[in-house]
C-alpha cells in the first residue's frame, strides 16, 4: 500500500471540541446571517452596500465550516479571509478594537482545535 492510500483508510477523527467549535461558527453565520436580512428590511437602514458585504461574509463563514467538516483546505484558508475583511469592515464602521477580538476569537480558537491535525487537511509539518 501507498503513503497516499493509508492515509485515506484511517479515520479521521474531529473530537467533541471540534465538532462543538464547527457546529458553533456555522450556527454564528446562520444567525448573523438572518440578523443582516432583518436589519436590512429597517426603514433607518441606510447602508446597502455594508449590509451585502456582511450578509456574503455571513454566508461566507457556513460554506467554510461546511469545508472544514469535511477536511478541505480551502475552507480554512476561506474562513481566514471571511475574519480577515469582517475585521476591516468592523474598524471601518466601530472604529472599535472590540471587533478586532470579537472575529479573531473564533478563527484563533479554531486554529488551536485543529493544530494536532493540518495531515487531515493535506498539510505536511514536520
Amino acid at each position: 500500500m501507498t503513503k497516499k492510500k493509508q492515509q485515506e483508510s484511517a479515520p479521521k477523527e474531529r473530537g467533541c471540541w471540534l465538532t462543538g467549535w464547527i457546529i458553533l461558527i456555522a450556527l454564528h453565520g446562520i444567525i448573523a446571517s438572518l440578523l443582516v436580512v432583518y436589519q436590512g428590511r429597517q426603514p433607518y437602514s441606510d447602508s446597502p452596500l455594508w449590509l451585502a458585504i456582511l450578509g456574503l461574509l455571513a454566508i461566507a463563514d457556513i460554506v467554510a465550516m461546511i469545508a472544514v467538516w469535511y477536511w478541505k483546505r480551502w475552507g480554512l484558508v476561506l474562513y481566514a479571509v471571511s475574519t480577515t475583511i469582517g475585521i476591516v469592515i468592523g474598524l471601518v464602521l466601530t472604529r472599535t478594537q472590540l471587533w478586532v477580538f470579537h472575529d479573531i476569537l473564533p478563527l484563533v480558537i479554531l486554529g488551536y482545535l485543529i493544530k494536532d491535525k493540518w495531515s487531515y487537511f493535506g498539510i505536511e509539518t514536520k
